[in-house]
């Protein structure tokens, strides 16, 4: 076989249909499971399934579409050079191709929301500043939809986009969307990395260790590892100005659009999973570690990082306690608690208790005195 003839079958015969399909089921397998132990905790351990939950199963779902979409394209034959597919393969391809990059779009934009429900609840902003973070995070998501709306319109009638013989054929210049694509990808970009840094500017002004400001600003600053995805995604959008060999040239841009979308709702669910290792390990709140108690806090809708309170007592010689903070009828504070010597009293003061927190006791010694920190669940 000379030369030419066997460039020409080795380019007939090259096919990146592995190189797609390995890294997404991988990676979307890897997500679709931080989900299901997130709805776990969520339900089973914290009891309370709010606005932000959903939000991520709906994106989940997106991305286990979009992930049935690619691997039906891949059997079409995309990953495939269009020379070597016949008309009816090449056109299905690209269909498949189209519809895919739908639910790839809203896979990444929509989990933005969840992560902002998520922080808004955890670190209870001013009301101005929670408009802002939903108005920077719908400002997205209506860019994204724009996206579609240019990525199902570029040509004219829009089914000539995939039925590429149509003698009625009219198509726009590609880079008309592959400019507002990167414009697209820009915008998620910075509203991930606005995200990342947003808890960590809170944190860092809280009185804690620098260990637990690091822990947590870490669990809620995945959102950059996001930002950086949707950075190197754009410059795969080139691809779509191959429009004579479609089905190969945008390989690499199906799977970075599938790697955003799924490292957006991990990081959206890493902050939620520390109580599910207390779960497996049959701790109790108030003995599991500061991550635990911190998420465990925050995700039952308490008043927040910003809401928590400390009340130093003097003379505690455990080194771990339960308090009961009871408020009896008529007594409209916290403040008044029951003496010990109350309990063993033989009288109906019991009828007339309305609530019981639990709190968790906390010292260290520092000159012979023991310092102890209650943090208000």
């Amino acid at each position: 076989m000379s030369g030419p003839a066997k460039s020409a079958e080795l380019y007939l015969s090259e096919n990146k249909g592995p190189n797609i399909l390995v890294p997404m089921w991988a990676l979307t397998m890897v997500t679709t499971s931080l989900v299901c132990a997130r709805v776990f905790i969520r339900a089973r351990v914290v009891k309370q399934v709010g606005a932000d939950d959903w939000v991520i199963m709906v994106s989940m779902v997106m991305g286990l579409v979009y992930l049935g979409l690619t691997t039906a394209n891949v059997i079409t034959g995309y990953g495939r050079h269009a020379a070597a597919l016949d008309r009816p393969h090449l056109e299905k391809a690209i269909l498949l191709n189209t519809v895919g990059f739908l639910f790839g779009i809203l896979s990444f934009a929509l989990p933005k929301i969840a992560v902002a429900y998520m922080l808004t609840r955890i670190l209870n902003p001013s009301r101005g500043h929670k408009i802002f973070v939903f108005t920077l995070v719908g400002f997205a998501a209506v860019v994204a939809i724009v996206c579609i709306l240019v990525l199902f319109t570029m040509c004219s009638p829009p089914q000539s986009q995939w039925e590429v013989t149509r003698p009625d054929r009219v198509c726009r210049s590609p880079w008309i969307l592959i400019d507002y694509a990167t414009f697209t990808g820009s915008v998620s970009a910075f509203v991930d990395l606005y995200l990342a840094i947003y808890p960590a500017t809170v944190l860092w002004k809280l009185h804690m260790s620098m260990k637990k400001k690091l822990a947590l600003m870490a669990a809620l600053g995945l959102g950059t590892v996001a930002a950086v995805m949707a950075v190197v995604k754009c410059t795969q959008l080139k691809g779509l100005a191959d429009t004579a060999d479609y089905t190969y040239g945008t390989w690499q841009l199906v799977i970075w659009t599938n790697i955003e979308a799924d490292v957006v709702v991990i990081a959206s669910c890493i902050p939620t999973l520390q109580p599910l290792l207390d779960f497996i390990l049959g701790r109790k709140r108030n003995g599991s570690s500061y991550n635990s108690r911190s998420f465990n806090r925050l995700e039952k809708g308490s008043q927040g990082l910003n809401g928590s309170r400390s009340i130093e007592m003097r003379g505690i010689r455990s080194k771990q306690q339960s308090i009961s903070v009871t408020n009896v009828e008529g007594q409209d504070s916290q403040e008044s608690i029951l003496s010990p010597n109350h309990c063993q009293k033989d009288s109906d003061d019991f009828k007339h208790i309305r609530r019981t927190d639990q709190v968790t006791v906390e010292y260290e010694q520092r000159d012979d005195k023991s310092k102890a920190t209650m943090d208000i669940w």
